[in-house]
């Protein structure tokens, strides 16, 4: 995946929707992302772009120094998946997953606090 200029030929366009659920002393954010289309590598791509790559991502990367003490690996998860009218009662129906341990590690040592109603801003 590239950057592509707006009307280049075969490019695919891609959005997301982003919002910042929490910061850590102007070091880090906690970020909620949306895909609205879903290209490979999308969210990673979209925030290396902005120059806030994803924590643990060696694929794509942004000059921006990482805190000490984080828990290792990619700190990026699907917390939640909203699939429209596959309720029994044609409800959308939810599925969440808690954080996996590396990234309840960061949450700890950043100061976020990963069962609030905020982790919630973009439903």
């Amino acid at each position: 995946m590239r950057p592509a200029e707006h009307g280049e030929q075969n490019a695919v366009h891609a959005v997301t929707q982003y919002s910042v659920v929490s910061n850590a002393a102007q070091r880090a954010a906690w970020v909620a992302l949306k895909p609205e289309t879903g290209r490979k590598h999308q969210l990673r791509m979209h925030m290396a772009e902005i120059g806030c790559a994803i924590v643990g991502d060696r694929k794509y990367t942004c000059d921006k120094p990482v805190p000490g003490g984080l828990g290792a690996g990619l700190h990026l998860h699907a917390r939640a998946l909203r699939l429209p009218g596959l309720s029994s009662k044609g409800k959308p129906l939810e599925i969440v997953a808690e954080l996996p341990p590396h990234m309840v590690e960061t949450f700890e040592v950043l100061g976020f606090e990963a069962g609030s109603e905020r982790d919630r801003s973009l439903r």
